[in-house]
C-alpha cells in the first residue's frame, strides 16, 4: 500500500512539473516584475505602484546624467561613469 502511495505521489509530482515547464515558456524572466508588494504584501500584478498603499515598486535608477539604466548598487553609471 505504501509503494502504491508513493507511485501516485510521483505521478503526480512528474504532471505538475511538466505543467510548470508548459507555462514557463511563455514567460519571460528579463521583464521586471514586482509582485507582492514588500510594504504592505498586496498583490500587486506587475503594477507600478501598489493599489494596497502606493509604494512603488520595482522601477530601474537611472542616470541624471545620461538617463541611462544604471543597475542596483552601482556606485557609477555605466553609460557616462558619472558617480550616481
Amino acid at each position: 500500500m505504501a509503494a502504491q502511495q508513493r507511485g501516485l505521489n510521483d505521478m503526480a509530482s512528474q504532471r505538475a512539473y511538466a505543467a510548470g515547464q508548459q507555462a514557463g515558456q511563455v514567460y519571460d524572466p528579463t521583464t521586471p516584475r514586482q509582485l507582492v508588494c514588500p510594504h504592505c504584501r498586496t498583490e500587486t500584478h506587475s503594477a507600478g505602484f501598489c493599489s494596497g498603499c502606493g509604494y512603488q515598486l520595482a522601477q530601474s535608477v537611472q542616470c541624471s546624467a545620461c538617463s541611462a539604466v544604471a543597475p542596483d548598487g552601482a556606485a557609477f553609471c555605466p553609460g557616462c561613469g558619472t558617480r550616481r
